[in-house]
């Protein structure tokens, strides 16, 4: 079974946000643990479930009930507990929000509103998917989304400061992050990732390896067969040149790190996705 395309994320073609409702049993496996960013900013709105939301910025505990927010391009990832789960997405480009309006928080925060506040929020996120649904005009969903937004400020800005986080080592990792933004076609070996980051090679991948949970060569790696699959499910690039583009030396090597990864070559996912397409339509 093919993963989420989720890295880097790509909102709908003329809009600026993106709502997913994810309902998951006890028996099912918990979400796979991957520290990710992207540009798009993120709200969780957690109806089920337990865990921990793990940022640059700190960790904090999440049970139902809690919004937790991720800026664009902040390193964060959810640490489930095993039960029953059950949240919202909400993904949207903080371009979109007029900031004399609603100034969005520069670091990841969580909170937990009050019954009449989260009253409040839930309505707001109905309507909002309501109107996404219905193929509503942008300027009435960018309203909508930025009506949530404050009343979800409000929450934040008095329990925020509160929570229990501790401080990540995430941080030191920043400079991975644009040089991967900005050059997806250009692999790091380690050596150039820990210069970049002001680390030796040996601490800096001890340092990597305990806050991502992956060494630093399979996370680069994976992170480009999520790039290039996201270009597979939304472009009309030819496979090898999709290839190139997230920095695989030849179409071979490519193909067996794709499937590797994915159980399924390139080409073979993209006529699944044609194959999807045509159905749907």
């Amino acid at each position: 079974m093919l993963p989420a395309l989720s890295e880097p994320v790509a909102l709908p073609l003329g809009r600026s946000v993106r709502i997913d409702r994810v309902v998951q049993r006890a028996a099912d496996p918990l979400p796979e643990r991957f520290l990710h960013f992207h540009g798009p900013a993120e709200l969780v709105f957690m109806k089920q479930g337990t865990g921990c939301f793990i940022t640059e910025a700190g960790e904090w505990p999440f049970a139902p009930g809690a919004v937790l927010y991720a800026p664009g391009m902040a390193i964060h990832d959810f640490a489930f507990a095993p039960g029953d789960r059950n949240w919202t997405l909400v993904q949207f480009d903080p371009r979109a929000i007029d900031p004399a309006l609603a100034a969005l928080p520069r670091a990841a925060c969580a909170a937990a509103p009050e019954p009449v506040a989260a009253l409040r929020i839930t309505l707001l996120l109905d309507w909002l998917a309501a109107s996404l649904a219905d193929q509503a005009p942008e300027p009435q969903v960018c309203l909508l989304l930025e009506t949530l937004l404050l009343a979800l400020l409000g929450a934040f800005g008095q329990q925020s400061g509160d929570a229990q986080a501790t401080v990540s080592g995430l941080a030191h990792f920043r400079p991975l992050l644009l040089h991967w933004e900005r050059f997806p076609d250009k692999p790091l070996t380690l050596a150039e990732a820990a210069s970049r980051c002001a680390l030796s090679p040996s601490y800096f991948s001890r340092l990597f390896a305990k806050t991502f949970g992956s060494g630093f060569v399979a996370y680069q790696t994976r992170l480009r067969l999520q790039q290039a699959a996201r270009m597979l499910a939304t472009g009309d690039l030819a496979v090898s040149q999709i290839g190139y583009r997230t920095g695989f030396a030849s179409h071979a090597y490519f193909s067996q790190c794709y499937r590797a990864a994915f159980g399924v070559s390139p080409s073979a996912h993209r006529k699944m996705l044609l194959v999807g397409k045509g159905a749907s339509g």
